[in-house]
C-alpha cells in the first residue's frame, strides 16, 4: 500500500485476532526493519515473527548494486543484509 511502511502493516496484522504469525521480508538499504525489532523488544509485536532480508549476495560483488523494485542500496553497513539478518 502507497505510504505505509513494516510497521504499519505489523501492527495492523497484530490487532487482527485471525494472525497467528507473522512473516517480513526486507531487503539491502534503509533501516526500516529495525522498527520492527525494536517493537518486538519492547512488547509492541508478541506474534511470531519469521524475518529475512533479500540481497545477501550484494557483498559478493566489487562494487555498489542496486536491489529491489526502488533500486535498493545500503549506503551504511546498518542498512546491508548481514546487519539485518543477525
Amino acid at each position: 500500500f502507497p505510504c505505509t511502511d513494516f510497521m504499519d502493516h505489523m501492527l495492523r496484522y497484530e490487532a487482527d485476532p485471525s494472525i497467528q504469525m507473522m512473516v517480513l521480508l526486507g531487503e539491502v538499504g534503509g533501516t526500516l526493519e529495525y522498527d520492527v525489532c525494536e517493537a518486538i523488544k519492547a512488547g509492541t509485536i508478541t506474534k511470531p515473527v519469521v524475518a529475512w532480508c533479500t540481497g545477501t549476495v550484494a557483498k559478493f560483488f566489487p562494487y555498489d548494486v542496486q536491489f529491489g523494485h526502488a533500486g535498493a542500496l545500503a549506503q551504511a553497513t546498518l542498512e546491508t543484509v548481514d546487519a539485518k539478518n543477525a
